[in-house]
């Protein structure tokens, strides 16, 4: 790496977090100093990203994938609203299942998607500190009642990495991108 680029992405990186600060202050719901306010901004971060990725890919385009042995992007987006469902699902002590998983038009599926991180804002309103905090079992496991939350936007962003490079496979630019 060359000092330059070195520079660049210290502050690319310097940047990123401001932004991140910046967006957590302006989130209603929880004072600038709570654990979930900058929680909450990485999620709304995640939501933008995640939209704007799947609304770029051309109706045609959904049944591709770059090996035999990985999902196509329609599965992808199937299984990114279950997620969603899961992990808020766990966050507000529901189970609610996957509305998508037989879906197969776009228009179909980005709306469940939307659906789906409606259904996360739902959750992220009902949410206090003292909730966030309550322990809840997961996969036979105590873990604070928020933690599901960073592990949907871990998913996310993990699905989010995997659908840039489908996008770009198709001669598409991701519009996070698009700008550059």
């Amino acid at each position: 790496m060359t000092r330059n680029s070195f520079t660049r992405s210290v502050v690319v990186a310097v940047l990123a977090i401001l932004g991140a600060v910046g967006a957590a202050a302006a989130q209603p719901g929880f004072p600038a100093t709570s654990f979930l306010t900058p929680a909450k901004a990485t999620w709304e971060s995640t939501r933008n990203l995640v939209i704007a990725i799947v609304e770029v890919m051309p109706e045609d385009k959904y049944d591709f994938k770059p090996t035999p042995a990985v999902r196509t992007f329609r599965d992808n987006v199937i299984h990114l609203v279950a997620e969603n469902y899961l992990f808020f699902g766990r966050v507000a002590g529901e189970n609610l299942g996957n509305p998508a998983q037989n879906l197969k038009r776009r228009d179909e599926l980005i709306k469940a998607l939307k659906e789906s991180y409606d259904y996360g804002a739902k959750v992220w309103a009902g949410l206090t500190e003292e909730k966030a905090l309550e322990m809840i079992e997961v996969r036979g496991q105590k873990v604070q009642r928020w933690s599901a939350i960073l592990g949907a936007i871990q998913d996310n962003m993990n699905h989010y990495g995997n659908l840039v490079v489908y996008v770009r496979l198709n001669g598409l630019v991701p519009p996070r991108s698009a700008g550059r």
